[in-house]
């Protein structure tokens, strides 16, 4: 039987929903952490509860929408990212970040593999189906990556004195929305499956591929982190957010510019790129150039980091992993492979800022530039000698 026409874009609305509910607050991180006291390593541990959600909950969330149905996990998914905006609203702190950050994770583990199912089955199914909706979830995926901290940045320029900014509101609106419409849309899971535990592997030949996201989404959070507790302790509350918005931003064009480049390749082209990012980056947090440079130096900085990571690493190793295996075999890689990711996300970000705390934000930039150029030494000829 053939499905509404809006029904694949409301999809890709929903996940775009769930992708915003973890950009919208980013511009407030270091303004949260210093109206609290907070120093860089409780932020970047409120930060890292995400990272843990998805980690700790992927082997159950990962079958979900075939046990239970594609419709509610994509309504629990959206219901969770309208729960994180409005822990934010009520009670902008970092304690709130963490329990919102759970509820993202949670909302993210939710949908991202039934949208994709959920898509392309209500796209007609088959191979046609299956690319329609993989392009009209990709695209709401990236959008909403890179529009949601640029939403809110906007609103806090034009508004500086109303918190919470509105975009806080409009999420929460555009959530309702589309609790209303997916609610309405078909369930296409015929009968549920066995099995409630998926666990994830990692294909042969694919370590050191792998491996670069470490690294690649560590600095990335970390300028998502650190950087901004550290740039608003030290009176520059905005010139954080303007660095983070920038790599995401131009990370997110980057991904869709360098499709054709080879995987190995790209991994090695983005951990030089990473490199020289996240020296910039780093250097104009730290205030150890000329003040005059520095805001050039964090915007320049993050918009390299963005085109390292999102532009080569990330693609590269995904592209390697999913070369590597097949069928349910290539879910079960994916899955590994988001799990490193995921623990990058967290772990290297949170390491930096507790190293910011104890030894001051220069010393501890400075060693983990030290560790990412150590990293890219040994996983340069690595990556060569896997393809």
């Amino acid at each position: 039987m053939p499905y509404p026409a809006h029904a694949v874009p409301v999809v890709g609305l929903a996940i775009g929903a769930v992708g915003l509910a973890t950009t919208i607050p980013l511009p407030l991180y270091g303004e949260m952490a210093a109206r609290g006291g907070y120093g860089a390593g409780a932020l970047a541990l409120a930060f890292a509860c995400y990272a843990a959600t998805v980690i700790v909950t992927a082997p159950l969330l990962g079958p979900l929408p075939d046990r239970i149905g594609r419709k509610p996990c994509v309504l629990l998914g959206v219901a969770l990212a309208a729960l994180s905006s409005l822990a934010l609203s009520l009670w902008p702190s970092i304690p709130a970040l963490a329990l919102a950050r759970v509820a993202q994770g949670l909302g993210m583990g939710c949908v991202a593999g039934a949208a994709a199912a959920w898509g392309a089955e209500l796209g007609g199914g088959g191979p046609e189906g299956g690319r329609r909706a993989a392009g009209v979830i990709a695209l709401a995926t990236i959008g909403s990556f890179g529009a949601g901290g640029i939403l809110t940045l906007a609103a806090i320029l034009a508004w500086p004195a109303l918190r919470p900014p509105p975009t806080f509101a409009l999420h929460l609106v555009i959530c309702l929305v589309l609790l209303a419409l997916v609610a309405r849309l078909p369930e296409t899971l015929a009968a549920p499956q066995e099995g409630w535990l998926r666990r994830p592997r990692f294909p042969r030949g694919t370590l050191a591929t792998t491996c670069a996201i470490l690294p690649g989404w560590g600095v990335t959070g970390t300028v998502l982190t650190a950087v901004q507790s550290t740039l608003a302790a030290g009176g520059r509350p905005l010139a954080g957010p303007f660095a983070a918005c920038a790599m995401m931003l131009i990370g997110v064009i980057a991904q869709r510019g360098f499709r054709q480049v080879a995987p190995r390749r790209a991994v090695r082209l983005g951990l030089g790129i990473l490199l020289l990012g996240a020296g910039l980056t780093f250097l104009g947090a730290a205030g150890l150039g000329a003040a005059r440079w520095e805001m050039a130096s964090l915007l320049l900085g993050g918009a390299v980091v963005g085109i390292g990571t999102y532009g080569f690493v990330y693609p590269g190793g995904l592209a390697a992993v999913a070369e590597a295996a097949s069928g349910e075999e290539r879910a079960r890689a994916v899955a590994g492979y988001f799990v490193l990711a995921h623990l990058g996300f967290g772990a290297v970000p949170l390491l930096v800022g507790l190293a910011i705390d104890a030894f001051g934000a220069g010393p501890a930039l400075a060693g983990s530039w030290l560790a990412l150029l150590l990293a890219a030494l040994v996983l340069w000829p690595a990556t060569a000698r896997s393809g």
